[in-house]
């Protein structure tokens, strides 16, 4: 084994991946501080004064979402020349702003459409509601698993993926806003009255819901094409499937391992953070599962 010659196309990658890492990290920084500029109240103080961790949740939900999403907007050969560096930089930070944009609609779009019979930001900062704060994660992370695939499709044109990533996020986000509409209904539970009581368990189950729909959304979309009505029929298809699979199999797990007391009263009743946390993994296992079959 000749290691230089292993390693020097490695390093050489790496060399010229370094601009669009950094690029990329801008871009999470600027998602951030788009986050902080339409926010009222100081983030610094949240953190470090008040010991938040409702907003310390919903932030670091927000980051990751972000990044997850970011990963999708590196070109996909590397860039070996000038020329095709440059180019790449060009559409990474173009996407990069994309993101920030969309991953800043999308908290709003989970606190006024899965939560919004109370103030989120309320809850989260004035009374430090951390299944608020759990909720806004969850509803992060999976827009930023809804962005991933809806930035991995391929596309003929700059104009046409710009469509085709604005239509894709919006029907991952419909679907996702649906999925949180129908846990309210199936829980067992008042969820948005258990979580106003600040109730973390409850906060747990839905945010892992929450996740478990976005994992479903990004394997429904990944490579979609420029065949816009095929790809909204087969992902609609998809989630409809994967959302009656989901509820059914993480129903079943969790009488598998928590066979001795339901579920629902356990997190509704008990505040039992256990058996939130239990329920949010199994939505999420059950979705990485799913979501491993409708890959191609």
């Amino acid at each position: 084994m000749n290691l230089s010659h292993d390693l020097l196309p490695l390093l050489d990658r790496l060399g010229w991946s370094l601009p669009l890492f950094l690029v990329a990290f801008a871009a999470l920084w600027f998602a951030k501080a788009l986050y902080q500029w339409t926010e009222p109240f100081d983030f610094a103080n949240e953190l470090t004064e008040n010991d938040n961790p409702a907003f310390g949740a919903a932030i670091a939900g927000y980051l990751l979402g972000a990044a997850i999403a970011l990963t999708a907007a590196f070109p996909r050969n590397p860039a070996l020349d000038l020329t095709s560096l440059l180019s790449a930089v060009e559409l990474l930070a173009v996407q990069g702003v994309l993101v920030a944009l969309l991953m800043r609609a999308s908290v709003w779009m989970v606190a006024h459409g899965v939560i919004h019979r109370f103030g989120v930001s309320r809850e989260m900062i004035e009374d430090r509601n951390a299944g608020a704060g759990a909720v806004v994660a969850g509803g992060c992370i999976a827009a930023g698993l809804v962005l991933h695939g809806a930035l991995s499709g391929e596309s003929a044109s700059p104009w046409f993926a710009l469509r085709d990533l604005l239509v894709f996020w919006t029907l991952g986000q419909v679907i996702l806003l649906s999925g949180g509409w129908l846990f309210t209904r199936v829980a067992g539970y008042d969820v948005q009255k258990t979580l106003e009581q600040n109730n973390v368990a409850a906060g747990f189950s839905l945010a892992g819901f929450l996740v478990a729909v976005g994992i479903l959304v990004d394997a429904a979309l990944t490579g979609a094409a420029n065949n816009l009505a095929l790809e909204i029929a087969l992902t609609l298809g998809v989630a409809a499937i994967g959302l009656l699979l989901l509820f059914m199999t993480a129903l079943i797990a969790a009488r598998v391992f928590l066979p001795h007391a339901a579920i629902a009263k356990e997190i509704e009743t008990d505040r039992n953070p256990a058996a939130g946390i239990l329920s949010a993994v199994c939505f999420v296992a059950v979705a990485l599962l799913l979501a491993r079959v409708i890959t191609p």
